[in-house]
């Protein structure tokens, strides 16, 4: 059903005539009569009727009026919100990763705190497979997971890549730069190895990876939800963790050579753009840029695109 149809036809019960209506309208007049009969033939009624120089709406035109105004003022509504992003209203589900979570997450609701203070965020906390399930069914807004997904429906905005190392507990302060500590085949197979969720990409890179070492048996290896429990696993001599390098750095930790060069993880935004409001542009602009921000302070082990989007 065509809103200015609708529109129209509030038109025509205030104004009574075609004329007035189409100047209104900065439409023609045969246009404003086209968009009656279409509502007409959709509708299935007869909605005006000309009663002498008038035209006046019929019983069911009449019946009709009401709902027309409701819709009409409810969608003149949602379009002045999201014109303007900063007044914009409401609730967005993000659901994202741990690592992000354990990163500059924070940072990010700080500063969309300040931009948009009515636009209330609710965080769901998942691996990347299970984000996009939930994005898909439309359970979720926004997902700051790993990416690229590779999924065309989806608008995904980079946002940053972090390398990821094997840490142990540190038997003294080291320095940031430290030559990392090589282990030997047997050290490696007595290991306790500590790593992302099962499932996630990155667990089944570290067991492939574990897999193809000259190994007398494989070590243990197990996942973990959270990167900050992960890392104080490590941090008490518990076991070896792959994390990402900018949350290893500190000094409680030393990063250990096993023979494996692990990939960097890239992090990106994601939304469907069907019905998207321009807040979730916006929202993914700034979270590239609270990214960006975060390189910049930290600078161990993370990078970020070369053009970040601009945020508000």
């Amino acid at each position: 059903m065509n809103i200015e149809a609708l529109r129209t036809l509030i038109y025509t019960a205030e104004h009574r005539n075609y004329h007035t209506v189409a100047q209104l309208m900065h439409i023609s007049q045969p246009a404003i009569s086209k968009r009656i009969r279409m509502l007409e033939d959709q509708l299935q009624n007869k909605l005006v009727e000309r009663v002498g120089a008038s035209m006046v709406l019929t019983p069911a035109g009449q019946a009709l009026l009401p709902y027309c105004e409701r819709i009409v003022s409810a969608y003149d509504e949602a379009l002045q919100r999201l014109s303007n992003p900063g007044d914009w209203q409401g609730t967005i589900q993000l659901g994202a990763v741990d690592t992000i979570l354990s990163t500059w997450l924070t940072d990010f609701l700080d500063r969309h705190q300040r931009c948009y203070p009515q636009v209330r965020i609710e965080v769901v906390a998942a691996p990347t497979k299970d984000l996009l399930v939930e994005l898909n069914n439309g359970r979720i807004d926004i997902a700051m997971m790993l990416g690229p997904s590779y999924d065309r429906a989806l608008v995904e905005v980079p946002l940053c890549t972090m390398e990821v190392g094997f840490y142990g507990r540190a038997k003294a302060r080291l320095d940031t730069d430290a030559v990392p500590r090589s282990l030997s085949v047997e050290e490696i197979a007595e290991a306790s190895v500590i790593t992302f969720p099962h499932g996630s990409r990155p667990y089944f890179e570290v067991a492939e990876q574990l897999r193809q070492l000259p190994l007398p048996h494989q070590p243990r290896l197990s996942g973990c939800m959270s990167m900050l429990t992960l890392r104080s696993l490590a941090e008490r001599g518990l076991g070896v963790a792959t994390l990402p390098t900018p949350m290893a750095v500190g000094g409680r930790l030393e990063r250990l050579d096993l023979g494996i060069a692990l990939q960097p993880l890239t992090f990106a935004a994601a939304y469907r753009p069907a019905a998207a409001p321009p807040i979730y542009s916006r929202f993914c602009a700034l979270a590239a840029d609270t990214a960006a921000d975060y390189a910049r302070r930290n600078r161990t082990g993370i990078a970020v695109p070369g053009a970040i989007p601009a945020a508000p």
